[in-house]
């Protein structure tokens, strides 16, 4: 039987290829797309406006922060919200009246617009004293229970129990009962908030039982939004 060797420039040809070859049309070899096509979060370049030392004992401490959502760039409807702000993980809320009042809470669970609400002792709220120029702010702390410290509704801005701190609550209700065939309706407006505290949330030092003093309600020029970089990348 006649034996033909094989031509060994064809298998030096081969041997010398520098990427790998497509076999049977699978992607043998090819490196993964680690993005898995997930559009990259973008951040506004913002400096922190609030000290570090108020995160120091949450899962933000020691971690960059940027501001992944700003109203008055982003929008002030809670859709726009919840497109910037979910799946980022801890996060401090920062708001802006439009008599100059500074204002925020942090949130240690984060958004992922469920229309649920979540226990802690580990939220709060905070604010700066009028006329008082410091670096850290006066903290109001969870009280009466863990129960519903957090509220995430797909419809509505940030919401710190029950009545503590609504920013652009949802118009409409939402669990449990029927909103009728548009689900986008009711749709919050970050410009507006309301406070109520002392059942949720501590009172303020002088014993005022809204964040904002005298006024139970509040017109927002501005919410910011500040993450972890990160943590977000876990999502």
């Amino acid at each position: 039987m006649a034996y033909t060797s094989p031509n060994p420039a064809a298998f030096q040809g081969w041997k010398s290829s520098k990427s790998p070859r497509c076999l049977f049309g699978w992607n043998f070899g090819r490196r993964r797309n680690t993005n898995d096509g997930k559009p990259q979060p973008k951040y506004h370049e913002l400096d922190l406006p609030f000290s570090l030392s108020l995160v120091d004992k949450t899962f933000l401490r020691g971690k960059e922060l940027k501001c992944c959502y700003r109203a008055s760039i982003d929008g002030f409807s809670a859709t726009n919200f919840h497109k910037c702000s979910d799946f980022k993980g801890p996060c401090v809320i920062i708001g802006y009246t439009d008599k100059s009042f500074k204002f925020g809470a942090f949130n240690p669970e984060g958004y992922r617009s469920t229309d649920d609400y979540y226990d802690s002792f580990d939220a709060f709220l905070f604010y700066w004293p009028d006329n008082e120029k410091i670096d850290d702010p006066i903290v109001l702390p969870k009280v009466g229970g863990s129960g519903a410290a957090l509220f995430d509704y797909a419809r509505g801005g940030p919401q710190f129990g029950a009545d503590g701190l609504l920013i652009g609550p949802p118009l409409s209700p939402v669990m449990g009962v029927f909103t009728g065939p548009d689900a986008s309706s009711g749709i919050g407006d970050l410009r507006q908030a309301k406070s109520r505290l002392g059942l949720s949330y501590a009172k303020r030092e002088d014993g005022k039982e809204s964040i904002f003093g005298d006024e139970s309600k509040a017109t927002l020029e501005e919410v910011q939004v500040f993450c972890s970089p990160q943590i977000a990348s876990l999502y």
